[in-house]
């Protein structure tokens, strides 16, 4: 019999200890363990996650020992998000609803919708001022520097990487971390660095204008944790060599460098040099007209699979195939059967509509917009991550995850608690 149970389940115990006597600092330590979902068990027959054990323990924790306070607090904050909360969450409730597997569909809606929702509100209801923003920012920027360094000794060693990305060549080896395929690596660091991206322009600013030192280093705000935090995530998503993860970068680091007057120049200058590069070096052009058309291998998959996913929709246009069953119901439109057929369609498009329909994509373009209303009282900062999670949605699954779904509401949350409205606060335990 597996050790790893009873392993798993004591350090979900230890979990829990520290968090009753510590309930705030571990709502705000939480995102370290985003990556742990990898840990799987099953207890009497029922399959569960180390994240999830410490998702629980710590909802456990904070409901008895901080009370009603932070729930109020996150009522009084999340007012404009209930309408297209109630909404995404309905859409969800209909996708386990039509999905042929309902029971394999609800352990997917516990993963990527009631667990994430509930640690948002609670986080919401947490966050009070800027140190506690710096712990949260803290944890994903180790978080992108241990999977970073996992990322650089699998490329270096070729140990631990899965097959078929475990090649002997390292122009086409590619970094899995700790996750089971190279572009979760992308997908998990592409929003911390986007977020990295605005941090250092914003602490440029700060720093010159009012001396802002960082509450935990004592450091101008930032500076140092910022660079590392984006150096490490797009090291990482270099090394898992994928191309949307790093257009996602790419894209929230340019707009970061828009916002500011005195960084305009700068990014504007850059692009105009990128431009120029590519079309003049035939070695660089090659490659990246290739790829933005879609001729590469994977581009070329992802366009039959994106029209076939389409053949599937139109036959089922208002709520799609339900929340899991893409696979199963897909496999009628199938027609290229020298492609595998995924668990999502890889476009953030179609991966809504096919788990939770029209409905789902309609919820999910109201939060983004009340994401954008409410990051924009901080400057556009903590939009960023938003905008890495979009661009990367076009060729990717950004959400259907269990960090993945976490990281979305953790970002929300930052947004809303550095907007520059302000309610009463909860006493700290």
């Amino acid at each position: 019999m597996s050790a790893l149970p009873a392993l798993l389940a004591i350090l979900a115990l230890a979990w829990g200890v520290f968090a009753w006597f510590r309930p705030r600092r571990a709502v705000l330590l939480f995102p370290l363990f985003l990556p742990v979902y990898v840990l799987r068990a099953k207890y009497f027959g029922l399959p569960t996650t180390l994240l999830e054990m410490l998702w629980a323990a710590t909802l456990l924790a904070a409901l008895i020992r901080l009370k009603s306070a932070p729930w109020h607090l996150a009522r009084e904050r999340l007012k404009a998000w209930f309408p297209p909360l109630i909404l995404w969450c309905s859409a969800s409730a209909i996708g386990v609803a039509i999905a042929p597997d309902q029971i394999a569909a609800l352990g997917l809606w516990r993963a990527y919708f009631l667990e994430p929702v509930l640690f948002f509100i609670l986080l919401v209801g947490v966050l009070q001022d800027e140190t506690d923003r710096a712990w949260i920012i803290r944890c994903l920027i180790l978080d992108a520097c241990l999977v970073a360094i996992w990322c650089v000794v699998q490329f270096l060693t070729g140990y631990g990487i899965p097959h078929p990305w475990d090649t002997a060549s390292l122009l086409t080896r590619r970094a899995t971390g700790p996750f089971p395929y190279p572009n979760a690596v992308s997908l998990f660091v592409a929003p911390i660095a986007a977020l990295c991206a605005g941090l250092l322009v914003k602490s440029k600013v700060e720093s010159r204008k009012s001396k802002v030192y960082d509450p935990i280093f004592h450091i101008p705000y930032s500076i140092f944790t910022s660079w590392l935090g984006f150096l490490s995530a797009t090291l990482a998503a270099l090394l898992a060599k994928s191309v949307g993860g790093f257009l996602g970068i790419l894209s929230a680091t340019f707009l970061a460098l828009m916002v500011r007057a005195k960084t305009r120049f700068y990014a504007v200058a850059a692009l105009i040099l990128a431009v120029i590069v590519i079309l003049a070096v035939p070695r660089i052009r090659a490659p990246v007209v290739s790829t933005l058309s879609f001729k590469h291998w994977s581009g070329k998959v992802r366009l039959i699979m994106w029209g076939e996913t389409w053949n599937m929709l139109k036959d089922r246009p208002l709520f799609g195939a339900g929340l899991g069953a893409y696979p199963a119901v897909f496999k009628p439109y199938h027609q290229a059967t020298f492609i595998e057929i995924f668990q999502y369609p890889h476009n953030i498009v179609l991966n809504l509509w096919s788990e939770l329909g029209l409905l789902g994509i309609a919820a999910f373009i109201w939060l983004a917009v009340v994401w954008l209303k409410t990051a924009r009282r901080a400057g556009l900062v903590f939009a960023l991550p938003l905008v890495a999670i979009l661009v990367q949605g076009l060729v990717d699954v950004p959400y259907f995850k269990n960090d993945l779904a976490i990281m979305f509401w953790i970002f929300a949350a930052l947004a809303i608690s550095s907007s520059k409205q302000q309610v009463a606060r909860i006493q700290k335990p």
